[in-house]
């Protein structure tokens, strides 16, 4: 540990080695390979399989903690684990509010899930993306460019001085059906094809949208996980939007190590 300013609570103290996607993301990530083989990491100038992990000193002790008890701890479990996939299970025996063509929506209490700890763990790794440049496996850097307005409302709410901004934040989550998005993890983005504020995110069968705009309507409030709206829970295929987030990388990136052995 290090001796710094904690970047959610302002405190001076000894900060840990706050991890991007988590320890326990990555441990969901191996143990889908039966626990064998190490993660496939894609840049946009290479892609390898590597045990490498985004890390830099961050939080204090006591922010670690909020993180973990207000989401990560109970989202978490709920992942696919390449095993199984809990939260997935859940939705398929349970009854929804409504089914349309493209996706299904059921209310979180009604199905005995936490939309608030759902929407803060996906908040927290937006802030984190956000918050801070992370060094990548190539020596690139990445990190999302949030409004400094947004970014303090995500801050505010994350460290619990501020009630969830639902006037200006909306937080979809989708439970993905197909097979891609249950095995992929994606660090935030911005979605280009959409003419507002949004970001996105997806980790191990978890597709996040993150919509920001002031005075929501009512409808915006309605589908989200968090606030003061019934909170909603999706369930879809959404293989098509986690090739967003690598569409481009794909066109780039060059395998290197094992990779480029299987590609020859």
């Amino acid at each position: 540990m290090q001796i710094g300013t904690c970047a959610l609570c302002g405190i001076v103290g000894k900060l840990h080695d706050s991890h991007f996607l988590l320890k326990s993301v990555y441990r969901l990530l191996r143990r889908s390979n039966n626990g064998n083989l190490s993660p496939v990491l894609m840049s946009r100038r290479a892609s390898i399989q590597s045990d490498f992990q985004m890390k830099q000193p961050l939080l204090c002790s006591a922010c670690e903690r909020r993180f973990s008890e207000n989401g990560e701890s109970y989202v978490v479990p709920l992942l696919n684990n390449g095993r199984s996939f809990p939260l997935l299970n859940r939705l398929k025996l349970a009854l929804p509010l409504y089914t349309t063509s493209t996706n299904s929506a059921f209310v979180c209490p009604a199905v005995g899930l936490s939309g608030g700890k759902i929407g803060y763990f996906g908040l927290s790794i937006l802030w984190r993306a956000a918050v801070r440049q992370w060094r990548m496996f190539d020596g690139d850097a990445t990190s999302v460019a949030l409004d400094p307005a947004h970014l303090e409302l995500v801050r505010g709410y994350l460290a619990g001085e501020t009630a969830f901004p639902d006037d200006a934040l909306a937080v979809t989550a989708t439970v993905a059906t197909d097979f891609l998005s249950q095995n992929l993890c994606f660090v935030p983005s911005r979605v280009t094809d959409n003419p507002g504020i949004v970001y996105s995110l997806l980790t191990k069968g978890l597709y996040y949208r993150f919509v920001f705009g002031e005075n929501h309507p009512p409808q915006m409030r309605a589908i989200s996980c968090i606030g003061t709206g019934p909170g909603l829970i999706f369930l879809n295929d959404a293989s098509d939007k986690a090739w967003e987030p690598c569409a481009g990388m794909m066109e780039t990136t060059v395998p290197k190590g094992s990779l480029a052995v299987v590609r020859s």
